[in-house]
């Protein structure tokens, strides 16, 4: 479904992408939860007004996984969800750089249900490197900015999360 309404496609994103500037401020794992999940719902929309199917299905089921993550954390829940996204997506790759939302989709899905605080932010921006450049290569404005804000801000939220357990990032690194 490409509507040919550019506009507000971009402007869809460019909302979501001021929602979730904020996700990785958050120093609580349930806040970051709650705004990935408005995120994720809001991208869905943009990506699949711009006829991106495949990035719209992996953002829709990353804002379930998202807020799913918040109250069951099993494996069984986990792997539900990446075979999920394999087998929602993959019949409909058209490109060799869509396989990047579903290695940014998996990475972040292993971090929400497996991880906490610093390890679960470091696979997050694994993850968002992988989507800034899909998004990049899809022409998403809002996508890019987003995902290029969460790698930044993520990346911020981690120094000063180490410098909190006084501890120095790149000490732990080597």
């Amino acid at each position: 479904m490409h509507l040919d309404t550019p506009w507000l496609a971009q402007l869809l994103g460019l909302l979501a992408c001021a929602i979730g500037a904020t996700a990785f401020l958050q120093h609580q794992d349930q806040k970051l939860r709650r705004h990935l999940t408005l995120n994720g719902v809001l991208l869905a929309l943009h990506f699949m007004m711009l006829g991106a199917t495949v990035a719209a299905i992996n953002c829709l089921l990353c804002a379930v996984r998202t807020w799913v993550s918040g109250y069951h954390r099993t494996l069984s829940v986990m792997w539900t969800f990446i075979v999920l996204a394999w087998a929602l997506v993959l019949p409909q790759l058209e490109h060799p750089m869509q396989l990047l939302t579903l290695t940014g989709t998996t990475l972040s899905t292993y971090a929400l249900f497996r991880l906490d605080g610093l390890p679960l932010r470091g696979c997050m921006l694994a993850s968002s490197l992988c989507w800034v450049v899909h998004n990049l290569w899809a022409g998403s404005i809002g996508g890019s900015l987003l995902e290029g804000m969460f790698f930044v801000i993520n990346g911020y939220t981690i120094v000063s999360l180490y410098r909190r357990q006084g501890v120095a990032p790149l000490d732990r690194v080597r």
